[in-house]
């Protein structure tokens, strides 16, 4: 087993830059410099090519800082989010790159929809996303074998993913979920990572950004938490 030492080593840094910011309670500068990157990423790659792109960006993140409190109006983001996946993959030139931004938009204020309602819930989020990882890259390495979906993700096989699914599913349950909303969640992280490999691979993209060397860019760390911070809301 070959093991990137480079991986290695930035993902410590990740994990020591959200404990401290658990610690300290730098939520918000966190979530800032995440939401930064995010968008210097989506213009890096051109999802974003226009002035109407960034008021869009502006308005929907005006909307959702305002009405932060509302817990309605996420419901109905949220719908809106399930559509345009639905069109992204079904309808994959149809506006495919700025639906794409609306999604991550909608991504980006469910985490500070959960931030503000709860903060343990938004690091838990993180850690199971980056347990999950973690423990899928460390038995796919050791363990090799058949890939899942080779021309979408080509370094994601069963073997990894399966063990890391069984073990996201019990550390999920021991966090007082059921086993039922356990599964569903741990396989959230599955189809999240899925998701955004396909709309790389529509784009021609390997990473979204080198920024993390060994681990692409934040969107690229932060892809199998796509849905999951969805279903924690409707659960």
């Amino acid at each position: 087993m070959v093991i990137d030492k480079n991986r290695i080593l930035i993902g410590f840094f990740i994990i020591l830059f959200f404990i401290s910011g658990y610690f300290l309670n730098l939520d918000f500068l966190i979530l800032f410099i995440l939401i930064t990157f995010l968008i210097l990423e989506l213009h890096k790659c051109n999802f974003l090519y226009s002035s109407f792109d960034y008021i869009l960006i502006l308005f929907l993140l005006f909307l959702s800082i305002f009405f932060y409190s509302q817990f309605e109006i996420i419901k109905y983001y949220n719908i809106a989010f399930i559509i345009l996946v639905l069109i992204n993959i079904f309808s994959p030139n149809f506006y495919l790159k700025r639906i794409f931004v609306i999604c991550i938009l909608i991504f980006i204020y469910n985490f500070f929809f959960i931030l503000m309602s709860d903060r343990n819930l938004f690091y838990l989020i993180i850690f199971v996303a980056f347990f999950n990882d973690t423990i899928a890259y460390i038995f796919g390495k050791t363990f090799k074998g058949p890939l899942i979906l080779p021309s979408i993700s080509p370094k994601k096989t069963w073997s990894g993913t399966s063990i890391s699914f069984i073990l996201t599913l019990f550390l999920l349950y021991t966090f007082n979920f059921s086993i039922l909303n356990s599964c569903v969640l741990a396989l959230s992280l599955f189809f999240g990572d899925i998701f955004c490999s396909y709309i790389k691979r529509k784009n021609n993209l390997k990473d979204f950004s080198n920024l993390l060397q060994g681990h692409g860019g934040i969107l690229d760390r932060l892809d199998s938490m796509f849905f999951f911070v969805i279903i924690i809301y409707f659960l």
